[in-house]
């Protein structure tokens, strides 16, 4: 299987499919690569990466030091995954919570950033609703309730009945505490300041236009240049694979938005 060792030694789980711009597909608490199922067709137009973050599916797990230090360590675990793998420019689609760390990423490493697609995205929890489902995510993993809350997101994310048993058994796989800490880390992470500094990067936000409560955090985004805030309609949350279709369309324009880019910074000379 493919791995990717990191410099504290954890072992990364990957999988990779098709050539041409790099995406990485970054998944929220407990769910694994395999919410991505339905993206893996993306390969046709580009290098495709899902992986598993440090205590989730197959990847390896080593505790961080202090709950701030969480987030830190799980972008310098995606550092280790560029790297390793030699991307160039990678695009960062984070999907729900995981959306913090492909900011916090981007905002360490701007430059080295192609852009980014947040499916539900937020920069910090700043509605009550998502406060409350944070807090029933730590409340689940502290008393012993892994098996529910897999069952509850695989219920909630499934088209099939193979998604379903996948997805719960890809949840049960991850390790509590890891899981534990990034619902700890991800109620207290906070980047609404700091997003100016990501103003000159390609950014859409994916909302659906029945997720009103995830929706209210547009405003964050607003006022950047290169941000356009994307709804799907009659969505809720689980975009990458209730509404898979518009969702790799979605993917598609955004690649072809940076291949043009590109091509009027780089034209060819016949």
């Amino acid at each position: 299987m493919p791995y990717v060792n990191t410099p504290k030694g954890i072992q990364l789980y990957y999988e990779s499919y098709g050539k041409g711009k790099p995406i990485i597909f970054i998944h929220p608490p407990l769910m694994g690569h395999v919410v991505f199922r339905y993206q893996k067709v993306l390969s046709e137009h580009a290098q495709v990466i899902l992986y598993d973050q440090r205590g989730h599916g197959k990847s390896g797990y080593q505790p961080s030091l202090s709950l701030d230090q969480v987030i830190p360590d799980h972008v310098d675990d995606l550092r280790a995954l560029i790297q390793g793998l030699h991307l160039n420019q990678p695009i960062l689609v984070g999907y729900s919570s995981a959306g913090l760390i492909a900011l916090a990423y981007a905002l360490s490493f701007t430059d080295e950033t192609g852009g980014l697609i947040l499916s539900g995205g937020f920069p910090c929890v700043a509605s009550q609703i998502l406060f409350m489902e944070f807090q029933v995510g730590i409340f689940m993993m502290k008393t012993n309730g892994q098996n529910i809350l897999s069952n509850l997101l695989a219920k909630s994310h499934k088209i099939t009945k193979e998604d379903k048993r996948t997805l719960y058994q890809y949840g049960r796989k991850a390790n509590a505490h890891a899981v534990l800490d990034l619902y700890k880390a991800g109620l207290k992470a906070d980047y609404s300041k700091q997003l100016p500094q990501l103003n000159q990067l390609p950014m859409w936000i994916l909302y659906g236009t029945r997720d009103k409560f995830i929706s209210k955090h547009k405003k964050y985004f607003d006022p950047l240049i290169k941000t356009e805030i994307i709804y799907i309609d009659k969505a809720f949350h689980q975009i990458p694979m209730h509404q898979y279709e518009q969702f790799n369309q979605v993917i598609q324009r955004f690649l072809s938005m940076i291949d043009q880019k590109v091509e009027k910074k780089y034209p060819e000379h016949g």
